[in-house]
C-alpha cells in the first residue's frame, strides 16, 4: 500500500516535469521527487477527517492524502475538471480537508486557526501543516508556534528539510537547531533523517 503511493507520487512528478518542459502546464511547478516517503508516512498516520495544509511543493502531500491524481493533473493543466476548476494551478489547491498555498509561511497561522476550530468543536481531529527549512525565516511561523503551544492546539508541524531554500543552502540562512526552535515553545519534537517509510511511520504515528 505504501509502496504504491510512493510510486504514484514519483511517476506523477516525473510526468509533470515532462509536461512542464513542453509548455503543457499552467504556471510554474515544484516537484516533490525524493521526499515521497515523508508524505506517505504522514498521510497513513491520519484520517481523512483530519486537516492537511501544504505549501508550494504540495503534489506529494495532495496525492498521498486524497488519492486524486486525475483531478490534480487536470488542475495543473488549467482544465475545468481540475480540483479547483483549473484556477489554482500547481500550488493553490483545496480538495476536501486539503489546502495548499505557495506563500512561504502564510499557511501556518491558517493551519493553527483550523486546528483551534477543531478543538473548540471537540471533534478529536488534528491539523497537519508542512513547512520547508526555508520557511523558518518567516516571523509568522514563530508567532504560530507560540499560540499553538500556549493554547494547546491539536496541530502537527512537519518541517521537511531538504537543506535548500530555493537556491540558498540552509547553512547560509539558518542558525542553530531546527528542533530546538519548537522546543523553545515547549512543543514535543522528533527528528528522523531516514527516507524509508518503515522508519518514518512509527515516528509520525507516535506524534499523531
Amino acid at each position: 500500500y505504501c509502496y504504491e503511493k510512493i510510486y504514484l507520487i514519483r511517476y506523477f512528478e516525473e510526468k509533470v516535469l515532462e509536461l512542464f518542459s513542453k509548455g503543457k502546464l499552467n504556471g510554474t511547478t515544484h516537484a516533490y521527487i525524493g521526499q515521497e516517503a515523508n508524505a506517505v508516512a504522514i498521510s497513513s498516520s491520519i484520517t481523512i477527517n483530519d486537516i492537511m495544509f501544504s505549501n508550494h511543493r504540495c503534489h506529494g502531500h495532495f496525492l498521498s492524502y486524497t488519492n486524486n491524481p486525475k483531478g490534480l493533473m487536470a488542475e495543473m493543466m488549467g482544465l475545468k475538471n481540475g480540483v479547483c476548476g483549473g484556477i489554482g494551478g500547481s500550488q493553490h489547491l483545496q480538495f476536501g480537508n486539503f489546502y495548499s498555498n505557495g506563500i512561504q509561511g502564510g499557511i501556518v497561522p491558517n493551519a493553527v486557526g483550523a486546528a483551534l476550530a477543531e478543538k473548540r468543536k471537540e471533534s478529536g481531529n488534528i491539523t497537519v501543516v508542512f513547512l520547508g527549512d526555508g520557511t523558518l525565516g518567516q516571523g509568522i511561523v514563530y508567532e504560530s508556534l507560540n499560540i499553538a503551544s500556549l493554547w494547546r492546539i491539536p496541530i502537527l508541524f512537519i518541517v521537511e528539510n531538504n537543506y535548500y531554500a530555493q537556491s540558498t543552502p540552509s547553512k547560509l540562512q539558518i542558525a542553530g537547531s531546527i528542533t530546538k526552535r519548537a522546543e523553545a515553545f515547549s512543543i514535543k519534537t522528533a527528528e528522523c533523517t531516514s527516507n524509508d517509510v518503515r522508519d518514518l511511520y512509527p515516528v509520525v504515528k507516535d506524534l499523531v
